[in-house]
């Protein structure tokens, strides 16, 4: 037969919850019974020990979610650069403490709390617990016990007697109680290792350490995204310094510099305000820099050089002094005619009919200068020549006023030009940040050696002011020679580069070079030029050099001033060695006393920037042709280098910083004289 069973139902486990004692303490008055005191006190230790042990607990959790935390953040920041990475780890270990303080405050045991844990872990049958709750739900009994004679009372009612078992049972719990305590050891609530929280703790810490000290790739864009920001807040602060430059040179609110200047702290407050969006600050920069380009005339400085040169003339012109106005100084000049204007009454007429001379030969010059300062030339010329005092008189007015305005058109183009530059600085300065921590391209190879141009024709002669040198005839060097100025001395290029010979100035006479390579060559040129000046000079030279091959030169010196001419050609295939160009030129450290020098007459020219040092006029003048060979002859002539570097360097720059140049341009002038520079 079958057999069947009856299914039983599954008793469900109710979890029961222990009602927590209330220490007697908090809710009784009065004294209280001593055995009910010790238990108190004897709770007291257990208490703090429990409260350790929930405390190391809590810190267990503490560090998992704090080193979770750290584990995603450090992850997210493989990712995504987070520049405040340090910031935000040591954030959540902060936070991570002030949970922890939290949790530890919030899990302070109470009285009640101990006698539950100590009855559970002690094994003490619920005694503590119990004795707390009698004291607290029979107050009568919760005070010492009453002295009571030694016969008992015949007279008591049932309920006094049942009062009476009541209280002795509680007293005999309490006693009980307190023998149990006095049993339970100090150590009962050691703190414990969380096993749980110790694993996914030293699990976190494993992903962590790699995550910490393995190279990161988004350090190179946080290095970059700083630099950038550095750089922004760095020009910022230049470009402010420029608007400031140009608000006290242009009072007047119509004057384009004031209206540069407002561009410029607009600039300036976008920089600060968003240092780290490059390509909008680069945007920025350009557009202002555009701006200010095309307000730019490209030739200030011929008319700057011009108008110098008038107001010299017309100033000695108008005193008759052949050294008034030596630095060409155009309100100087306009006070000379001014006084000029006065003395027309009292002059003869042949000295107006002289005066007049004298201005008119200017009227080219000053039309150059300024259309206006040309016009009011021409009618003070007309009015002094007719006898007009009167007219004169306004007309050279007016030139004075035409030449200070025109000298303020060239100081308001020099400080538009040189904002402009230093604009153009800021954005390269901006975007080379920008560039931080990216790979640099390597290097490339210099190219093997060239043919020699053939030689070009020297361009006519210039009749120079000051005792300028015409400028001669002009040639190309071999394979390894620099490029020989107009009215150089240039020596012949043979075979394969030796030295790259040093750049002469122009006008000047150059020495020969020698060299010695590996190589083979043969060229030839010739150059011829017409030059006059008020100098006197000569200087001779032949190089020669030999190699695997053979290589020819002829050269020709001709003029009739105070340079010499002349051209060397040469063809050849050079092999190895440095590349041969401006940023490779000869050192006098390697040459020798020989070539140690360049032709720098300061004494009688003056140096770069003084006012004597200014470009002769076009002319025609007497042409003499040469060629001698034999060993050159020193003229005298020749400053070392290493004295005269300095002047022409700042020279360079401060004309780099007065007109408008592109960047290509600047870096190769800079790399041109860092390779002269004789410290290096």
């Amino acid at each position: 037969m079958p057999s069947f069973r009856v299914r039983r139902a599954r008793r469900s486990r109710v979890s029961t919850v222990s009602v927590i004692p209330v220490d007697p303490r908090l809710v009784l008055s009065g004294p209280l019974d001593p055995d009910l005191e010790e238990i108190r006190a004897g709770l007291r230790p257990q208490r703090r020990r429990l409260w350790l042990r929930r405390i190391v607990r809590r810190t267990w959790l503490t560090l998992v979610g704090v080193a979770g935390a750290e584990v995603a953040l450090f992850a997210v920041a493989r990712l995504v650069p987070l520049e405040l990475l340090a910031s935000l780890a040591i954030a959540i270990v902060v936070l991570g403490l002030v949970i922890l303080a939290a949790l530890a405050a919030h899990a302070r045991p109470t009285i009640g709390e101990t006698a539950l844990a100590v009855d559970a872990e002690g094994h003490l049958g619920d005694r503590v617990a119990s004795a707390l709750a009698l004291a607290v739900a029979f107050p009568d009994v919760a005070g010492p016990a009453p002295v009571t004679a030694d016969a008992p009372d015949d007279g008591g009612t049932a309920s006094d007697e049942e009062s009476l078992q009541s209280e002795r049972f509680i007293r005999r719990q309490r006693l009980d109680a307190t023998t149990a305590l006095r049993l339970v050891p100090p150590g009962l609530f050691r703190p414990r290792v969380a096993r749980r929280p110790a694993a996914a703790t030293l699990v976190a810490a494993l992903f962590l350490v790699p995550l910490i000290f393995l190279p990161n790739a988004q350090d190179a864009a946080i290095a970059r995204t700083q630099a950038v920001r550095d750089e922004a807040r760095h020009e910022a602060d230049r470009v402010d310094q420029v608007a400031k430059d140009l608000e006290s040179k242009g009072t007047d609110p119509n004057d384009p510099r004031a209206r540069l200047a407002k561009e410029l702290r607009d600039l300036a407050a976008q920089l600060r305000a968003k240092p780290e969006d490059l390509k909008l600050n680069l945007a920025s920069l350009g557009s202002v820099e555009e701006s200010v380009r095309s307000q730019l005339d490209p030739a200030n400085e011929q008319r700057a050089s011009a108008l110098a040169s008038v107001s010299r003339a017309l100033s000695r012109a108008a005193t008759g002094q052949p050294n008034a106005n030596q630095n060409g100084d155009p309100k100087v000049a306009a006070e000379d005619l001014k006084d000029l204007g006065k003395k027309l009454d009292g002059m003869t007429e042949e000295q107006r009919r002289q005066v007049a001379a004298a201005l008119a030969g200017q009227q080219s010059a000053a039309s150059q200068a300024s259309g206006a300062a040309g016009q009011a030339l021409r009618d003070a010329v007309q009015s002094i020549s007719q006898g007009d005092t009167a007219a004169a008189q306004e007309a050279l007015d007016r030139l004075g006023e035409a030449l200070q305005n025109a000298d303020k058109t060239v100081d308001t183009n020099r400080d538009l030009a040189s904002a402009a530059s230093k604009l153009q600085d800021a954005r390269r300065n901006l975007a080379n940040a920008g560039q931080q921590g990216q790979q640099g391209q390597s290097g490339q190879q210099g190219q093997s050696g060239q043919q020699g141009q053939s030689g070009q024709q020297g361009q006519s002669g210039q009749q120079g002011q000051s005792g300028q040198q015409g400028q001669g005839g002009q040639g190309s060097p071999g394979p390894a020679g620099q490029p020989c100025p107009s009215g150089q001395s240039c020596p012949p290029a043979q075979g394969s580069p030796g030295p790259p010979a040093q750049p002469c100035p122009s006008g000047q006479s150059c020495p020969p070079s020698q060299g010695q390579g590996q190589g083979q060559g043969q060229g030839q040129g010739q150059g011829q030029g017409q030059g006059q000046g008020q100098g006197q000079g000569q200087g001779q030279g032949q190089g020669q050099g030999q190699g695997q091959g053979q290589g020819q030169g002829q050269g020709q010196t001709a003029g009739n001033g105070g340079g010499s001419n002349a051209a060397s050609l040469g063809s050849g295939v050079r092999s190895g060695g440095p590349p041969a160009g401006p940023t490779n030129p000869n050192r006098a450290a390697t040459l020798g006393p020989d070539l140690s020098s360049v032709f720098a007459p300061f004494d009688r020219l003056g140096k770069p920037g003084d006012p004597s040092y200014v470009a002769g006029t076009g002319g025609d003048g007497q042409t003499q042709q040469g060629s001698q060979t034999g060993q050159g002859e020193n003229n005298g002539s020749y400053t070392p280098y290493q004295q005269v570097f300095s002047d022409f360097y700042d020279y360079a720059l401060t004309t780099l910083d007065r007109n408008y140049v592109p960047l290509s341009v600047k870096d190769y002038v800079r790399d041109y004289f860092s390779s002269l520079d004789p410290t290096k």
